[in-house]
Parts: C-alpha cells; structure tokens; sequence
C-alpha cells in the first residue's frame, strides 16, 4: 500500500513538473507573440498610411477610370455598333461565302460539263474521223459499185446482143425445125409405097431424119451399083433433100456378117469395101443427077459392126443390110 501511494506521490510530483514547464513554455511564448504583434502593428501602420496613399490614388484612378469608363461606355456603344455592323458584314460574308460555294459548285459543275463536253467532242472527233473513213470507203465502193455496174451494163449490151443472136438461133432452129419437119413429111408422102412394102423406113428425131433402105431396094446382091428402081426411089428422096438448107446429109453403107463371095471379092476384098461403095455410089447419084452440094454430102461405111438384127437368121442378115440417109445439123 505505502509502495502505491509512494508511485501515487511520484506520478503527481512528475505531473506537477511538466506542467510548471509547460506554463513557463508558454510564457516564454505569450512574450514573444506580443514583441512580433507590436512589430506587426508597427508595420501595419506603416501599410495602413501606404494603403491610404494608395487609396487616394486609387481614387484619382478611380476617377480617371470613371473617365475612361465613360469613354469605354461610349466605345462599347461604338463597339455595339461596330459588332452589329460586323455581324451584318459577317451575315452578307456568309451569304457571299454561300453565293462564292454555289458559284463554286456552279463552276465545278460547269467544269465537268465541259470536260464531259471535251471528251463528247473527243468522242464525235473519233466517230467523225470513223465516219470519214467509212466515207471514204464507201466512196470508194461506191466507185466500185459503179464500175461494176458500168461492167454490168455492158454485160447486159452483151447478153442482150447474146439474146438477139439466141433468138436468132432460136428463129433459125424453128425454121430449121419447120424445115425438117416439112422435109419428114414430103418424104413420108412421096415415099409411101416403099414405106407400105417395108423397104423404107423413116424416123425424125428432134434435130434429124434417119432414112433407110434395104439393100434390094438400091443394089443387087453382092453389088454395088444402083439399080433402076433404086435411082427412081432415090430420085424422089433427093428432089426432097434439095430443099434442105444448112443440113449434113451422111449416108451410111451397113452390110450382113456373111463374107464377101470369092468372085466378088477382087472388087470387095471384105464388108468393109462394100458398105463403104455403096454409101459412095448413092452421093455420087445426088450429087451428079440431083446436083446437091457436096460439101454437105458424106460417105460412111460401117460394114458388119452396126447390125439393127441377129445376123443368126436370113431375115435379120436382111435388115443388117441397109443404108441409111441421116439428114443431121451441120458439123462445126
């Protein structure tokens, strides 16, 4: 107990130190805050008289400032004016900067216009160049075209003379034609008891007459000289042939296959001389008792080889033996 109160004691004795050390601290302290207000209030007198100078010409300043706040009235009313009449000047700006970009748009807008126009006028410079090209070779068909038709009327002089001389032809065939269809019928006319008997017959074909005898008709067997009733028979057949015009008259000589007898045959060696003879001696007959012109006459002589009949019977051998008058256009 007598050990807590001696703590007790000590601890109270320790307060009561540090708070007299704190006190005179203090002290310490008040005194020298009071010497820094003193030096404090000092200056703040000085600055008081300072502020007061400053005051007056505050004042001073106040009023030139009250001057000039007048002025700077009257020059913001300037300004208020100048502002407007800047806004108005910024307004018309802004509707010219607004006329300056639809002028602008305009130009652009004429500007690609006119580049369009360019390369359209390019365009039409190529087609044109292309056109004159064309032109050009279409002049030069054209020319070609003319000549062609030039040519194409002499052609046509030309085909027309063809035509004129076609027709001609034509006239002349038709006459020719009437002409051997005139001669088809003298000849079956004058001829028609020979044609009844079956020693002549007579067959036209378009463009000819083939006239043909048998031989016992004209010539004795194995002979080749005309007989009596042979020269009248043909006296009647060159009468008619006189009248021909423009026609070939070819005889022609046929014989048999049956060998030339050996008496005969010092003046017929073979078939071959016989039919041959016989074809000679008719146009020898025409020509010296008819008077038919001889360039149109021709002797053929065929022998065995161009037989109409089986040379196998008596009856076929006899119509193998013939000699045909073919009255046929002339050879060119």
């Amino acid at each position: 107990m007598r050990n807590i109160t001696i703590i007790v004691l000590s601890v109270v004795l320790a307060a009561a130190i540090i708070s007299g050390l704190i006190l005179y601290q203090r002290h310490l302290g008040t005194k020298d805050s009071l010497l820094i207000s003193e030096k404090n209030l000092s200056e703040l007198k000085e600055k008081v008289t300072q502020m007061n100078q400053e005051t007056s010409t505050l004042q001073d300043q106040i009023r030139k400032n009250a001057k000039q706040l007048m002025e700077l009235e009257s020059a913001k009313e300037y300004i208020s004016k100048l502002e407007n009449a800047i806004k108005m000047k910024d307004q018309k700006l802004s509707e010219f900067n607004k006329k300056i970009h639809t002028s602008e748009k305009d130009v652009e807008e004429e500007r690609k216009a006119n580049e369009a126009l360019r390369a359209e006028l390019s365009s039409k410079d190529s087609i044109m160049t292309d056109l004159q090209e064309k032109l050009q070779g279409s002049q030069s068909h054209i020319r070609y075209l003319k000549e062609k038709v030039a040519k194409g009327h002499n052609k046509i002089q030309e085909f027309q003379g063809q035509l004129i001389d076609v027709k001609g032809q034509k006239s002349l065939a038709e006459t020719k034609e009437g002409q051997l269809k005139s001669t088809y019928e003298a000849l079956i006319t004058d001829l028609k008891k020979e044609i009844k008997n079956q020693e002549i017959t007579i067959k036209a074909f378009k463009d000819r007459i083939s006239v043909t005898f048998v031989d016992r008709i004209l010539f004795e067997f194995g002979k080749a000289t005309i007989t009596p009733g042979g020269g009248k028979v043909l006296k009647k057949v060159g009468g008619i042939l006189k009248n021909v015009q423009g026609k070939q008259i070819r005889i022609v000589g046929h014989t048999d296959n049956i060998p030339i007898m050996p008496e005969y045959r010092y003046k017929f060696p073979t078939n071959w001389e016989l039919s041959a003879s016989r074809s000679s001696a008719v146009i020898r007959y025409f020509q010296k008792n008819i008077h038919l012109d001889p360039r149109n006459l021709e002797a053929v002589g065929r022998s065995f080889y161009k037989p109409i009949a089986s040379n196998e019977t008596s009856g076929g051998r006899a119509q193998n033996r013939r000699v045909e008058i073919i009255i046929s256009p002339q050879l060119k």
